[in-house]
């Protein structure tokens, strides 16, 4: 019998940016799905007891957890400031003082890659070189430090889109480095349909029909777009209800939910919005399941885990209209705008008064793939 292939995962759970969390949710969900010969042994690198308790729940057969932390304390951090200042790189990283590190997904410049044998760094997108506004400066020179780091020592690399892959060889067109593109899928069971979905609503206070945004609050994902396309829907005297889910905080603009909940009081629309915040994953997807339509106004993504929920759950999607969205949604979807309110109020309109007939995923496959493009990249 072949050796059974071993892959070790970074998984750092934090709900400041979900999505990270289900990205590698769904890779060992992907990879339970296959036989049982062609599943690898997981080491799983984890930081909290909620990791370990969100990988448990998956029942996975052949795993093991070891604790590791990447982050650097507060000397450490210092040191590698004022190198990356005068050397453009860190002095610090730590070592995962573990032995038989193999296939290391996905790394990061804090960890020693002198004992592991086999890694990968992940660019999800290049955001900040389209809307460096949304960033920090220090975040963006951090983010070129790496990216140039990564570049001259000819690291692989695996990127969540073709457009995140062209994007880099826009910007580093020398660079020779192994490139693969691993485009995620969601994996979901069916258990959020035992929930009650009149006392789902009941609990939310959500009335009649509704479209639901369950998108984080960053300030990229466009929230505001749909409240101006509510208030010119009322002011036409048609009246829709709005659901938005995600952690209501974004760091780099700590005023965005208060500034969005502000806009929405000024414009005399409470009643048209309900903010859930985050909450239990099988009701978000029970809500998006019943929703007259999944809205995902975003101005830019990596491979949007929105989207993904949305073919999973055999739905129907509004999208702005960027480069990556067209890659990764073909059918059940309207396309918007994402500047234009007004398109979208007319997108949301036809979406209430027609019924919009899905063409059904074929998931069981796309999630095959999917499993199988990890084993044989990583």
């Amino acid at each position: 019998m072949a050796e059974r292939k071993q892959l070790t995962l970074l998984f750092q759970y934090s709900d400041n940016w979900i999505g990270g969390t289900y990205y590698i949710l769904n890779i060992i969900k992907a990879l339970n799905g296959l036989n049982s010969a062609e599943k690898p042994f997981l080491r799983i690198l984890y930081n909290s007891e909620e990791s370990i308790n969100l990988i448990a729940e998956l029942n996975y057969p052949f795993l093991e957890f070891s604790y590791f932390s990447p982050k650097l304390n507060f000397g450490q951090r210092i040191l590698n400031r004022i190198s990356r200042e005068l050397f453009s790189r860190d002095l610090v990283r730590k070592k995962i003082k573990i032995d038989g590190i193999l296939n290391l997904y996905p790394i990061n410049l804090t960890i020693d890659t002198s004992n592991i044998r086999g890694f990968y760094f992940w660019i999800p997108d290049f955001q900040d070189r389209y809307l460096p506004e949304f960033f920090e400066k220090k975040e963006i020179k951090n983010r070129r430090i790496a990216q140039n780091y990564v570049v001259k020592n000819k690291y692989p690399i695996v990127f969540s889109s073709n457009c995140a892959l062209a994007d880099f060889n826009k910007f580093y067109p020398n660079n020779t480095n192994r490139k693969e593109v691993l485009r995620f899928v969601s994996v979901v069971d069916d258990s959020y349909e035992s929930l009650d979905l009149m006392a789902l609503k009941k609990k939310f206070n959500i009335d009649g029909s509704y479209f639901i945004v369950p998108n984080q609050f960053w300030k990229h994902k466009n929230h505001k777009v749909i409240i101006e396309a509510v208030k010119v829907l009322k002011e036409k005297d048609y009246n829709i209800s709005i659901v938005f889910t995600g952690k209501e905080f974004d760091y780099r603009n700590p005023e965005y939910t208060s500034d969005l909940k502000r806009t929405i009081a000024e414009y005399g629309l409470q009643e048209n919005f309900r903010f859930l915040g985050f909450i239990d994953r099988h009701e978000q997807l029970q809500l998006m399941k019943n929703s007259i339509a999944i809205v995902q106004p975003s101005l830019f993504e990596g491979w949007s885990t929105v989207v993904e929920d949305t073919k999973a759950l055999n739905h129907v999607i509004l999208l702005s209209d960027i480069p990556l969205h067209r890659e990764q949604m073909k059918d059940n979807c309207l396309f918007f705008k994402p500047l234009d309110h007004n398109d979208l109020a007319s997108k949301l309109l036809y979406a209430m008064d027609c019924n919009l007939v899905t063409a059904k995923f074929d998931v069981q496959m796309e999630q095959l793939h999917f499993a199988q493009k990890i084993v044989s990249i990583l």
